[in-house]
């Protein structure tokens, strides 16, 4: 911008154009005192004196040339300023850097938000000021291999409050006049709203709207992962979890009290279950939970045992006392099942058992025929 506004202004020719001027008539003029001093030799003193004048035309187009060079440059410190100044104005980020990459420039809106300092960047590798994950970080690694521009690289980074913004990152190569590489000047756009607007309609997508557990749509996408990595020493329990009388309290006291009752199930499931463990809820009294690092089916026994006594204890619910027991039905993978959709049957025959023996137990699954050999 700096070149352009130099080439716009007239005043900024005006220096180059009187030394060019003057040159030319002093050169017209040295032809033909030369022609002149050829055909008349003329004495010592006149010689001298066109010296003196040459020097003087030198010197005087020095100085405007000189003058010019000033102006220019001055009239490139004032676009440059104006360009920071609209950066400033216009982007929430920006920054240059130098072939091997370090900070050499930055500003934006949103610069004094997270980083105060900025000199505190200035002279960093920006890889070390920006935060990527790594499937962004092999996107934009691959555009510097390439010398190629880079859009909508997804960044992080926090202000001192330890406040997160997620910044979509954009950048192009910088050339000079040989058409050489000498850094890259990129932008950043503050998509924080929407990112975490789509991180909230995913977790309503994935979660039950009553107790916030899993739905039934994100265990069917997850369980599969998780049988598909288990193993015969670390096996993966499936437990099927059915509420004994939650219909008849649902008939008698109305949905309000059910709705309230299966919260308060959620919530007794999350303070039961261990680390890696993970609960769903697949609609009505229906639950699961999904425990790893399984040494034995006995293990995955004890912890049905545990949420039976969670879940069997008084429900305090407006004034009432309500009294709800659980059965469970026990499966593992890799013994019982090798996919998730076999998991899901055993563990529900496993279920179907345990009302038929009285409900508020468990059952863990029988392999018909033959006991521990896995289903496929």
């Amino acid at each position: 911008m700096g070149q352009a506004n130099q080439r716009d202004d007239p005043s900024n020719f005006g220096g180059d154009s009187e030394a060019r001027d003057a040159l030319v008539v002093f050169g017209g003029f040295q032809i033909c005192f030369l022609a002149l001093d050829a055909v008349f030799q003329f004495p010592h003193w006149v010689m001298m004196s066109e010296a003196m004048a040459a020097l003087g035309v030198t010197l005087f187009c020095v100085l405007l040339v000189a003058r010019a060079e000033k102006r220019a440059n001055e009239a490139d410190a004032i676009a440059e300023s104006q360009l920071s100044h609209l950066a400033d104005f216009a982007t929430d980020l920006y920054w240059e850097t130098d072939l091997e990459g370090l900070v050499i420039a930055a500003g934006g809106r949103l610069m004094k938000t997270v980083v105060p300092d900025k000199n505190r960047i200035l002279g960093q590798h920006y890889l070390d000021v920006i935060h990527l994950e790594e499937a962004e970080m092999e996107k934009m690694l691959n555009a510097l291999q390439a010398i190629q521009p880079y859009s909508d690289i997804l960044s992080k980074l926090n202000d001192p409050q330890g406040k997160r913004y997620f910044i979509s990152l954009s950048a192009t190569p910088r050339f000079n006049a040989a058409g050489d590489v000498i850094g890259y000047l990129g932008v950043g756009t503050n998509v924080t709203r929407r990112i975490e607007a789509q991180g909230r309609l995913r977790h309503m997508a994935e979660h039950d709207m009553l107790t916030g557990l899993s739905n039934r749509y994100a265990f069917q996408n997850r369980i599969e992962g998780d049988v598909g990595a288990s193993e015969d020493d670390e096996n993966v329990a499936l437990l099927a979890i059915d509420l004994d009388n939650f219909k008849t309290i649902n008939d008698t006291y109305g949905h309000q009290a059910g709705d309230a009752l299966l919260s308060q199930v959620a919530k007794r499931i999350r303070s039961t279950i261990r680390g890696r463990d993970w609960a769903a809820r697949l609609g009505g009294d229906e639950f699961v939970v999904v425990t790893h690092d399984v040494a034995n089916p006995m293990d995955a026994c004890l912890m049905a045992a545990r949420l039976i006594t969670a879940l069997s204890r008084p429900y305090q619910i407006g004034g009432l006392e309500l009294k709800c027991t659980a059965s469970v039905g026990v499966a593992c993978a890799p013994i019982h099942a090798r996919n998730a959709r076999t998991l899901m049957k055993c563990a529900d025959l496993a279920l179907y058992e345990a009302k038929g023996d009285g409900r508020s137990c468990y059952r863990l699954f029988e392999t018909p025929g033959a006991q521990g050999a896995a289903l496929n």
